[in-house]
Formats: structure tokens, sequence, C-alpha cells
């Protein structure tokens, strides 16, 4: 079974089925496309009116200081470009260059063909030839039933990844808002997962030995820095105020990290890339591992 991705078996599938002929006044011709749109070669177009080959590139060669290249032509002079299309010389190898006629190119250069014959040609042309069809087959009719399976269930697991994205991104802002509601509200009481900066302070230097400064500006101004939970201070001297909470998990998972990316310099003292200068860290043989949540006091 194939493992190559949707896109990759689709454009197999859409290569794998070249453009029916199509009939010209009796003529088949091929459709050839460059750029997203269909051309004609010089070539065919004597083809398609019964003229003797090199009539159309004389009249190209006339009239090519009316004609605009990228809109009325296109001249090739690539030879992977050249190959990539199918064009090859009779005796072998690669053409120099090829000539591409769009459909306002033609019709300019077929203003010469006076004959009733070339009205019927233009027509067809024009109508079967550069008005590209609409597709109503399905592109993946050629490919094995396993590749076809494996396409739909591709398909399927994407369009699935991306409402889990959306749907996920949704929450996201959903909880971002809570969150900044929740900063821009003051609680009457502090919730029992939530601890203030003393509190902090006294569970963080039991278990790392940190000093109170240290504390303070990993949980205040460095980029771990947590947005606080205001709850209002209760005592009568606090006069309406509040005071800052921490939720407990996010502290320590904080400081859990702070301290696996310090290097110790001496038995006592470390550095972090985020403190200037050295400051205490010392782990007791008997306390617990770092992220067990400790009784508060």
């Amino acid at each position: 079974m194939s493992a190559r991705q949707p896109h990759e078996l689709l454009l197999a599938a859409k290569q794998s089925v070249p453009a029916a002929p199509v009939d010209i006044a009796g003529v088949q011709l091929v459709p050839i496309e460059y750029a997203g749109r269909r051309v004609l070669t010089l070539s065919a177009m004597d083809k398609a009116h019964r003229r003797p080959d090199g009539t159309a590139r004389r009249n190209f060669n006339e009239h090519r200081a009316r004609l605009i290249a990228g809109d009325d032509f296109f001249e090739l002079t690539q030879p992977d470009e050249i190959r990539t299309l199918g064009f090859s010389r009779p005796q072998g190898g690669t053409p120099a260059s090829i000539l591409l006629l769009t459909e306002t190119g033609y019709s300019m250069l077929v203003k010469s063909f006076t004959d009733d014959l070339a009205w019927d040609v233009q027509r067809q042309l024009v109508r079967s030839y550069f008005a590209k069809p609409t597709p109503t087959t399905d592109p993946l009719a050629s490919l094995p039933p396993e590749q076809r399976a494996l396409v739909g269930l591709m398909f399927e697991q994407a369009a699935m990844k991306q409402q889990l994205d959306t749907q996920g991104a949704a929450l996201t802002t959903v909880e971002q808002r809570v969150d900044d509601i929740a900063a821009g509200q003051v609680l009457l009481t502090r919730p029992s997962a939530a601890e203030s900066i003393v509190h902090i302070r006294i569970r963080i230097g039991r278990l790392y030995g940190l000093p109170t400064r240290i504390v303070d500006e990993v949980i205040r101004q460095s980029p771990y820095a947590l947005k606080p939970v205001m709850v209002k201070n209760a005592h009568e001297d606090a006069k309406g105020g509040s005071y800052a909470c921490f939720w407990i998990k996010d502290v320590s998972a904080v400081f859990a990290r702070f301290v696996a990316e310090c290097q110790r310099v001496t038995a006592t003292q470390v550095i972090h890339p985020y403190i200037d200068g050295r400051f205490k860290l010392s782990i007791p043989r008997d306390r617990p591992p770092p992220g067990t949540q400790s009784i508060l006091i």
C-alpha cells in the first residue's frame, strides 16, 4: 500500500489521465496547458486549418511586433520545460525553442485566414479547445482501490485534525478569557488550591532552601512570572484591601523547572541565567520529591 501523502496521490491520479483529444473539424488535437492556460502550437494551427507547414510561423514572424509575450504567446527555451510538455524533434532530441499561442494570440494570427473552413475551425477551437471543460469525473478513478481508500482515510483524518485544532484554539481563547476575568476579580476567600506569597516563601524555602528575594523574583519578575489571583483581605486593618495568591500546582512546576536549570558553583551556591549573581540552593535529604505539596501553615 502506498505511503504517499493525499496531495501526491491526487497529483499522480491527475497526471496519469492525459487530456482527451479534441476533434476540430475532423482533426484530433491533444490539448496542451501551460501557466494554467490552454495553448496551441504553430504546427497544430497549420494542421487544424489544413495549411502547409510553416504558414502559421510566417504569420507569427510577420506580426510578432504586435503580439505581447506572456499574454498572446509563450516562447519556451528551457530544455527541461520543453521536455516536460512532451515536445521532441522527429529525429530525436529536444527543440531549441517552442512557441505556444494563447487564445488571444491565435485569434490575432487567424485573421489572415478568410476561407470558409477557417471560420469553422476558429469557432471550434475557441469553444472546444481553448475553453477548459468542467471536470465531471473522479480524479481518483484511475487509482487502485487500496490507494483510493488510503486517500479517503487521510482526508478524514485531516478534517478531524482541523476540527480538533479549531476546538483547541477556541478552548485556549476561553481559558485565556477566564484567566483575564479571574485576574480582574477580587475573590472573597482564598481558594484551597492557591497560596499567598508568604506561604510560597515558606514552602519553597523548605523544599529548596531558596532565599526570599529569589522566590519573589522568580514569581513576580522572571520570565516564569505567574498571574496572581487577587483575594480580599478580611483583616480590619486591611481596610478593604486585597492580596495576591498563586495556584499551588503552577508554583510547584515553576520552581521545579527553575531549580533543574540552576548550575552549582559551590557546595551551597548556584547560578541561573535569569538571576543576577550567585544565590543559595540547598535541598534537604529528607524532603519530599519536587512537586509534592506540603500542608500550608
